[in-house]
């Protein structure tokens, strides 16, 4: 991603996830985000008792969309498609570790929780809006 797509990205903290469920149907929910250093990952986490988990459990991977930014004071949003899955690899764990509670270190007291779950959202296609610079709206996208 571009820099000023990773530094909007950065002042962030919640987005709005939408899972494929089982049947299909998409669920959508406010959640905290945290990305890894390039946006190749970002990290959430939920409960096993919430909808979202259904879908973490039922499958290896589900579609997904993702939505950061949406204050329409700011006029900047990033608009991202992609997979959720749990995490699977050491790095991603260490990753999670890192960047997630470094921007949520309140949050570190729920993973003794068994009902914690901490997963992954991977892109596979992203579109950033800026409608704030003064020679009109700016879109970036992966394919720009």
């Amino acid at each position: 991603m571009r820099k000023e797509v990773l530094d909007f990205v950065e002042t962030q903290r919640v987005c709005v996830l939408a899972v494929e469920m089982m049947d299909g149907s998409p669920h959508a929910a406010t959640v905290h985000v945290a990305k890894n250093s390039n946006a190749s990952a970002f990290y959430i986490e939920t409960f096993r008792s919430y909808r979202k988990a259904e879908a973490l459990f039922g499958r290896r991977t589900s579609r997904a969309s993702m939505v950061i930014g949406f204050d329409e004071l700011d006029m900047k949003t990033l608009q991202i498609d992609g997979e959720v899955r749990l995490l699977e690899t050491e790095l991603e764990k260490t990753e999670f570790e890192k960047y997630y509670f470094e921007k949520f270190p309140n949050k570190k007291t729920s993973t003794p929780n068994p009902d914690f779950v901490p997963f992954i959202f991977v892109p596979s296609w992203w579109r950033f809006t800026d409608w704030t610079d003064p020679s009109g709206k700016i879109v970036y996208n992966t394919v720009s």
